[in-house]
């Protein structure tokens, strides 16, 4: 009995770190994103008029953007990747030789 109790332990665990991990990943590219959302909200109010610091929007650009085109991406090759069974094994294109 404390075998299975231990097994289901373990499965949880896996579980969870199978889960996690997406979600930890999201999270990092969303405050990545959001972080460059305020460095150019932050020039638009302070340095904007001056057109002064001027290295601050395309820094911006670049952490607002990236993670949006990494994660749709991500998406389009999902809706486009084949179900397991059409995954081509190279132990199943081999023919069998008749000598």
């Amino acid at each position: 009995m404390g075998f299975d109790k231990e097994e289901r332990c373990e499965t949880k665990t896996k579980e969870q770190t199978k889960i996690g991990k997406p979600y930890i990943a999201c999270l990092w590219s969303f405050l990545v994103s959001l972080a460059g959302a305020l460095l150019l909200a932050y020039w638009e109010y302070e340095y904007h008029p001056t057109n002064s610091q001027l290295w601050m929007v395309p820094f911006g650009l670049i952490l607002f953007v990236t993670p949006l085109i990494i994660w749709f991406a991500i998406f389009v090759s999902d809706i486009f990747c084949f179900p397991d069974d059409h995954v081509h094994d190279p132990e199943k294109m081999i023919k069998p030789t008749s000598s």
